[in-house]
């Protein structure tokens, strides 16, 4: 978990008691990583993740862990199991899957969307 924790330094937090994505509205993409503490997919999902670091910075990712049972991220989300769940930049849900996800499984939805394309029509006209 060490290497994986290294390479994702900045895009990792874990979640408190509170709901706490306000602070990313309008800022980031979270991730929502539900698990419990020492389950196997949470170090599976996060090595994943770690591969992937630059792609998850650039489509301004933040991984968010939850492994706590009464936290107020899962009284809204309602996860079910090791569940991940995309969040956009306004706060919504945006896609949820059960189980651990390949690094790049939000890519294509996240590019698709009319914030992203904008900034990646705006590099392609700066190149």
């Amino acid at each position: 978990m060490d290497t994986a924790l290294a390479l994702l330094t900045g895009l990792l937090i874990e979640a408190g008691p509170a709901d706490t994505l306000a602070p990313y509205r309008w800022e980031a993409r979270p991730i929502l990583v539900f698990a419990r503490e020492g389950q196997p997919e949470l170090q599976a999902q996060l090595d994943a993740f770690a591969g992937n670091a630059a792609g998850l910075a650039d489509r301004r990712n933040m991984i968010i862990l939850d492994t706590n049972a009464a936290s107020a991220l899962r009284e809204r989300f309602r996860p079910d199991g090791f569940t991940v769940i995309l969040v956009g930049l306004d706060g919504g849900e945006k896609a949820r899957q059960s189980g651990v996800v390949p690094a790049d499984a939000f890519d294509a939805q996240i590019d698709a969307m009319p914030m992203r394309r904008r900034k990646l029509n705006a590099e392609r006209r700066t190149d």
